[in-house]
């Protein structure tokens, strides 16, 4: 999947979103026959469909778009709930069907799952930034940025016709 994160310039955040697609064919009594996997080109969903659909035992053929959203913003180390509080969820918008939400420095580990963990990874990095040892991670703390992290999964119906070129 591709996942090039767009930054919008007034917002602090950037976006990306990765879309693949699903074939499934059912014989005519609703049992599944085949499924693929999450294919990333369109063309490549274009032919499954096709060569389940010529074919005698299948009684419809089902095409499936997959979409992953990813949202990063840069927030305050304030801006993280309470310790004990976890962090709220966005409303699932329509047509998705899990969200979750992570945090990550800008420097560090790629998914930090709840503020609780933010935190004891910054008084890690922070206690650690005046020891000599050549394990410790050496960061500018004055550069480091937190983001929050929101991934949003969605999945619809599609016809063929419906597929991009």
């Amino acid at each position: 999947m591709s996942h090039t994160l767009q930054w919008n310039a007034n917002r602090f955040e950037r976006t990306a979103r990765a879309v693949s697609w699903t074939v499934t064919a059912y014989d005519d009594h609703e049992r599944q026959v085949c499924a693929t996997g999450s294919m990333q080109s369109a063309d490549n969903a274009r032919y499954w469909h096709e060569h389940w659909s010529g074919k005698h035992f299948v009684g419809r053929v089902e095409l499936a778009e997959l979409a992953i959203d990813i949202t990063e913003r840069f927030i305050a180390f304030g801006d993280l709930p309470a310790p004990g509080r976890s962090a709220e969820l966005p409303e699932l918008p329509a047509g998705a069907h899990r969200v979750s939400r992570h945090y990550r420095f800008t420097s560090g580990p790629a998914v930090l799952p709840t503020p609780e963990h933010v935190r004891r990874y910054y008084k890690w990095l922070t206690d650690g930034q005046g020891c000599p040892l050549p394990t410790t991670p050496h960061v500018d703390l004055a550069r480091l940025r937190l983001l929050e992290v929101t991934v949003i999964h969605s999945a619809r119906r599609l016809d063929l016709a419906d597929l991009p070129s």
